[in-house]
């Protein structure tokens, strides 16, 4: 598991209030039990920590949360 997953893993848990459990990053969204607020909270946490904007649609368009740490990660090196 690289830090990017750690990251959004523990975003999910500790912020968005998901089980860790099932949080893995093989998990689809649907699985790790992503929901829109889930989403929302990520989206909020990924701009006030690290500055990025990534919609919520962009977000949610992921398959799984490996996906999804892959996305985040794409736009924190392109912001480096």
């Amino acid at each position: 598991m690289d830090d990017t997953q750690k990251t959004v893993i523990g975003i999910l848990t500790r912020k968005a209030g998901l089980p860790p459990g099932p949080v893995t990053p093989e998990a689809t969204l649907t699985e790790a039990g992503v929901d829109s607020m889930a989403v929302a909270v990520l989206a909020m946490v990924i701009e006030d920590e690290y500055g990025l904007v990534i919609t919520e649609a962009d977000l949610s368009a992921n398959s799984t949360v490996a996906d999804l740490a892959a996305l985040i990660g794409r736009h924190l090196a392109a912001k480096a």
